[in-house]
């Protein structure tokens, strides 16, 4: 049997993704280069993210899915596993650590950390925004929200 191709599998991802997201979470590729992907999360209700619309950018490998994609938020954001440049630790998008899966179920994750972030694993948060949500969650819970108003509102 005959190996995808990493375009191939990219294809199907994006078509997958949009169809089965939306309108959670959308993706266009960037220039035309099926690679290159910006993605939009929108942030559901009676969450901590409520309202807001995150940017995402995605680079494939050229060996995907071997090798994971580099996620990175292009939209700021307050949280334990996001640094302040956008890059996003987690264990799910390290090379030692990936499975091949399809773009949908990687989203799928992602939300689910936004929501419960991993705090316990050094490597994986930043410092300070892991020991505040670990020490006082209501005013990490604040900070949060006054950055998504601001950095992610629908109006930005």
């Amino acid at each position: 049997m005959a190996r995808r191709s990493p375009s191939s599998h990219i294809r199907t991802d994006m078509k997958y993704l949009n169809r089965d997201l939306s309108p959670n979470i959308t993706a266009v590729t960037v220039d035309d280069d099926i690679f290159h992907w910006e993605a939009t999360l929108i942030r559901p209700v009676n969450t901590l993210y409520e309202g807001g619309v995150f940017k995402i950018r995605l680079s494939f490998p050229p060996d995907y899915p071997r090798n994971p994609s580099k996620v990175v938020f292009i939209t700021r954001t307050c949280h334990p596993n996001v640094s302040d440049n956008g890059d996003i630790y987690l264990k799910v998008l390290r090379a030692d650590y990936w499975i091949p899966m399809p773009i949908v179920k990687l989203f799928k994750g992602l939300v689910e950390k936004l929501i419960e972030p991993e705090v316990n694993d050094e490597e994986q948060t930043i410092e300070y925004l892991a020991n505040l949500y670990k020490s006082d969650r209501r005013r990490f819970e604040a900070i949060a929200r006054e950055m998504t108003n601001q950095y992610a509102g629908r109006g930005n």
